[in-house]
């Protein structure tokens, strides 16, 4: 029987690529416990899979509440997207509507056209976004330990982490491959698969699943 050391173990928890479903729930929990600015900010990283020099750039302008809309004007040579806002029955931290408009409303009115403005009512900066990230996943992984639940790997303390989750997710929803493109942004789907990853179970199930097919 092959096994594992303890050592080995956390070297390759410490490689993990994307956040699971439920990290990224705790996370987005424990921030809304804290400010719905920073529950509004994660949330809109992982819906549009945004970096975050991309987040903290959005403007009040760039949501369209009629059409409940949010154009992201990307970087490094994406594309400007106009994207739904999602909203989530039973879950508010899953809900991206609820939660900006909630923020919206207790959001400092300092002039400023940002969204998100820092405590002293500038514009937030990327590394105050990042840095405000990795805190609630240490957060979030000290209530996992406290629950028995293992911690969240530290290769995914970083903002641009958002943007892998959101991929993956799609992929193992069996979204089509050309519309998680579309979703990221990019405007060639090379730089997508960057984003996309997958696990030997989901594999091996694919696998099962086609051969059943093949072999009826």
């Amino acid at each position: 029987m092959f096994t594992q050391t303890e050592s080995q173990q956390a070297l390759n928890a410490n490689k993990m690529e994307f956040l699971q479903s439920d990290e990224l729930e705790d996370i987005l929990l424990v921030a809304r416990k804290h400010s719905l600015r920073d529950a509004a900010l994660i949330l809109c990283g992982y819906v549009h899979g945004l970096r975050a020099s991309e987040a903290v750039s959005i403007r009040l302008t760039d949501i369209n509440w009629q059409s409940e809309t949010l154009t992201v004007v990307r970087k490094k040579g994406s594309m400007t997207t106009t994207q739904a806002l999602e909203s989530h029955r039973g879950k508010p931290h899953l809900d991206q509507k609820r939660t900006l408009r909630e923020y919206i409303k207790s959001r400092i009115q300092d002039g400023s056209s940002f969204l998100f403005v820092s405590q002293k009512g500038s514009s937030m900066l990327p590394t105050t976004a990042t840095a405000l990230f990795a805190k609630y996943c240490q957060l979030a992984s000290e209530e996992r330990a406290l629950n028995g639940k293992a911690p969240i790997a530290r290769s995914c303390w970083n903002f641009k982490i958002l943007k892998h989750s959101r991929g993956t997710h799609m992929v193992m929803g069996n979204a089509n491959p050309y519309l998680i493109k579309q979703q990221l942004g990019h405007t060639h789907f090379s730089s997508t698969q960057v984003y996309l990853h997958g696990s030997q179970k989901q594999a091996n199930a694919a696998a099962a699943q086609v051969s059943m097919e093949v072999f009826s």
